[in-house]
């Protein structure tokens, strides 16, 4: 998940706010480029954190859920959960 801390700290800074991100905007917070599977596969996207989804607990270490996504323009916003 180390790589994806920085996102998990940029929401929790929103404070339940929701925020809708470009790609580029969070390959800026997280200071990496998002691997291929985050435009080629919604399951990137899955509000799922089991198993290698370390991106996911970000998210949703955060309190907050993906609540849409478009792959082809490239944004995601994300909404709080609680």
């Amino acid at each position: 998940m180390r790589k994806y801390q920085a996102l998990q700290a940029h929401l929790q800074k929103r404070k339940g706010r929701a925020e809708m991100l470009s790609f580029e905007d969070i390959e800026a917070i997280i200071g990496k480029e998002l691997p291929q599977s985050a435009v080629k596969h919604r399951a990137f996207w899955a509000n799922d954190n089991e198993g290698y989804h370390s991106h996911a607990r970000a998210w949703m270490g955060a309190g907050y859920r993906v609540a849409y996504v478009d792959r082809e323009c490239k944004v995601v916003r994300f909404e709080r959960t609680r």
